[in-house]
């Protein structure tokens, strides 16, 4: 299985990248997006604040399709956000996300 990155602006990575990752990883993250129940939130989360960053996340799963763009800060539930987390964390992406001054936007 994979997860795959698309970095557009303020990243160290642009472009699409893929990762594989093992059945477990995504037997576990499955099992979150089921948990914090995906399909039911809002499709787009604005921010509340100008300029900052936006993450989009999507899942296809028995035969149902859902994709949520999230607009850093927003009042999005504190669940889609550790989703977000435990995504980059699995595909390893905080090396290629940076701010405008180069630092690492996602800390350990």
């Amino acid at each position: 299985m994979e997860i795959v990155y698309k970095g557009r602006h303020y990243v160290v990575a642009k472009g699409r990248r893929e990762r594989q990752i093992s059945r477990a990883k995504v037997k576990q993250l499955t099992g979150e997006f089921y948990r914090i129940d995906y399909f039911s939130l809002k499709n787009r989360y604005d921010a509340i604040a100008s300029d900052g960053a936006m993450t989009k996340t999507s899942i296809l799963a028995g035969g149902r399709k859902k994709e949520i763009v999230n607009c850093h800060p927003s009042r999005a539930p504190e669940d889609l956000y550790q989703l977000e987390k435990m995504i980059d964390e699995i595909s390893q992406s905080k090396h290629r996300v940076r701010n405008r001054s180069g630092q690492p936007v996602l800390k350990s």
